[in-house]
């Protein structure tokens, strides 16, 4: 089953607990958790950490996390953080949708 996880919260350090909450009850609810991120979202490294931390977490326990949509609009800060330095296809398939799918 897929559990759906709206993020209209700034993806920003001081909303990381709630959004981190957010998306701990949909591990327990879901196979496959989707993130269905607002458009023209703030973000910053903490936001980035919390979604990569849980795509691990979720690849643990046997899980999915997806992006509904491509982070395009994050792509600036993704550079900046070094996420898509020497970024593998699934990286690129997961942050842009980009490649063959995951």
């Amino acid at each position: 089953m897929t559990k759906r996880v709206l993020i209209d919260a700034a993806l920003v350090v001081k909303n990381v607990v709630v959004l981190r909450q957010s998306i701990l009850d949909a591990f327990e609810e879901g196979d496959t958790i989707s993130l269905d991120l607002a458009d023209e979202q703030p973000v910053d490294l903490c936001g980035l950490q919390l979604i990569e931390s849980a795509r691990r977490q979720a690849r643990a326990v046997g899980k999915t996390l997806v992006l509904e949509r491509p982070a395009t609009e994050f792509r600036p800060a993704l550079d900046a953080a070094g996420f898509l330095t020497d970024a593998t296809a699934d990286d690129l398939q997961f942050w842009l949708h980009q490649g063959p799918a995951q």
